[in-house]
């Protein structure tokens, strides 16, 4: 893929407009309903799988709730393969073997962030979502703490990220657009745009009695249009305000504009740069023939801070690569609507079987049938059903009736109906393993192999049967450590730079030096 880097004069597209920002949120607004599956799905994973309903009904028919979780055991399997397999990005010289020595350098800077910002930590948890519900992101983006390491990854709740359904890439080249919102107090926003304080206060006491036009004035201009475009916009005001808990909704809107540029391309290497008209190099390369001028057509990254109707923020992306700030963790999707799934989607219903299997066998272990003519215990009903149920039941039988003909008094359990759960229960296990194709073998529990050629062969069609979801994983954890690297090369600029690659007992210590001819 050709990257054309951004020139300092180059085209950064239009700021974005209030109504194109109202439009997108009501396409949002449509798009197709999941997250309310998902969060039941990650519950079932957590072990909240019995409602109040059931929970209710349960304990109307004298049915013991049960729970035997064997999702969360499946996916920490997998949390665990991730981690065991986990290797180091590692940068080579794409088959140019002067640039090793830079190649080492990068590579060991870096490795160097990969363990200060927590990259392999967030992977680590936005795999457990990617595996559980189908999506999970990671943010990459550079630290607001100067005391801390300049760079950070963070995992991002699901519920806070909303994209672009017509995009079709998964590394979201194609997006035109990524909203993350977030509520925060109200005087951290404030902090965070001093420049709209004053507004950000006002919106949290509902503009109040402060918002008085009198004769001679009182407010500025541009707050008594923020609060008539507050009251004449679309969406209501308790969806990204809330005077209450005194906090707002800040929607942090990333978006592209494509734009044609005037582009260089070299006729030796096929270099391709876009053009400067500042930089004499690039006319040098012009009048000597040694590259073309194209038009290309190319997106533009840049993202706005939006506060109900009043937007906070606008400018190109603060990253020189191509992408969006958060990077998507996908596991599959639905082929005609987009939206994604995992692998808790098909053992929901082998869950519940089971739950609902061990309830039942645990009544039936308890329960007793009577079978008797009435009349037959000297006692009332109530309190012969309470009787009954304890394990030293006392029945006092009426002597007179149980001596006519025909007078019967029997107590009975079905265990024929437990054996049946019981194989039901292991049937619900089975099929969570078919879900996932985690064998019992792969988990480390003993399995129905007899051999340990079929244990290691049950363990290689487990490993086969979760390549796609690694493959995934792999490709987004890769664009992660692009956009590290990326910022790690923007911030080396073009001043020289030392490099000191530390050796062990094998390999030396190594001195690299970087933009230095």
């Amino acid at each position: 893929m050709i990257n054309i880097r951004k020139a300092k004069n180059s085209h950064e597209g239009e700021p974005i407009t209030l109504d194109e920002f109202t439009d997108w949120l009501e396409e949002i607004d449509n798009q197709p309903v999941f997250r309310s599956r998902m969060d039941k799905e990650m519950d079932y994973a957590n072990g909240n799988q019995l409602d109040s309903d059931l929970l209710r009904k349960l304990r109307e028919v004298g049915i013991p709730p049960a729970v035997d979780n064997i999702i969360q055991p499946a996916l920490q399997t997998l949390v665990g393969m991730e981690v065991k397999t986990r290797k180091d990005w590692r940068i080579t010289p794409d088959g140019d073997p002067s640039g090793q020595d830079v190649a080492d350098a990068l590579n060991y800077k870096l490795n160097q962030a990969e363990r200060h910002s927590k990259a392999d930590q967030a992977c680590s948890r936005a795999f457990y979502g990617q595996a559980s519900v189908g999506l999970a992101w990671v943010e990459v983006s550079r630290e607001a703490d100067p005391y801390k390491y300049p760079y950070r990854c963070t995992e991002i709740h699901r519920n806070e990220i909303f994209w672009d359904f017509l995009g079709k890439e998964p590394d979201t080249s194609d997006w035109r657009y990524l909203n993350r919102r977030k509520w925060m107090p109200t005087k951290v926003a404030a902090m965070m745009w001093p420049k709209h304080a004053e507004l950000i206060n006002r919106i949290e006491r509902n503009w109040g009695d402060e918002y008085a036009v009198g004769i001679d004035g009182g407010t500025t201009t541009g707050l008594m249009d923020s609060w008539q475009t507050q009251r004449d916009w679309s969406v209501e005001e308790q969806q990204w305000h809330d005077s209450v808990k005194k906090r707002v909704l800040v929607h942090e809107m990333w978006y592209r504009r494509w734009v044609q540029v005037p582009t260089l391309v070299f006729h030796k290497g096929g270099k391709v740069v876009e053009y400067d008209s500042a930089n004499p190099a690039h006319d040098l390369a012009i009048s000597r023939n040694l590259c073309r001028m194209i038009k290309a057509t190319v997106s533009r990254v840049r993202r706005a801070y939006f506060l109900g109707p009043h937007m906070l923020d606008d400018g190109p992306s603060p990253y020189r690569h191509a992408y969006f700030g958060y990077v998507p963790f996908w596991n599959m999707r639905e082929d005609r609507t987009g939206v994604p799934f995992g692998f808790v989607k098909a053992m929901v219903f082998p869950q519940d079987n089971l739950n609902s299997a061990l309830s039942k066998l645990r009544w039936g272990l308890s329960a007793m049938r009577t079978e008797r003519t009435k009349g037959a215990v000297a006692m009332p009903d109530n309190v012969f059903r309470q009787q009954i149920a304890r394990p030293d039941a006392d029945i006092v039988l009426d002597a007179n009736h149980m001596s006519q003909p025909g007078a019967r008094f029997e107590v009975r359990r079905d265990f024929q109906l437990n054996d049946q759960q019981y194989q039901l229960i292991q049937d619900a296990r089975t099929s969570i393993e078919r879900a996932t194709g985690i064998t019992a073998g792969f988990a480390g529990k003993q399995g129905t192999a007899t051999s340990g050629l079929q244990e290691q062969t049950q363990v290689e069609q487990s490993t086969q049967a979760l390549s796609g979801l690694m493959d995934a994983f792999g490709f987004s954890r890769t664009l992660v450590g692009e956009m590290l690297l990326d910022m790690i090369i923007e911030d080396m600029g073009s001043e020289p730079t030392t490099v000191i690659i530390e050796g062990d007992t094998v390999r030396p210590e190594r001195t690299v030096q970087l933009n230095t001819p």
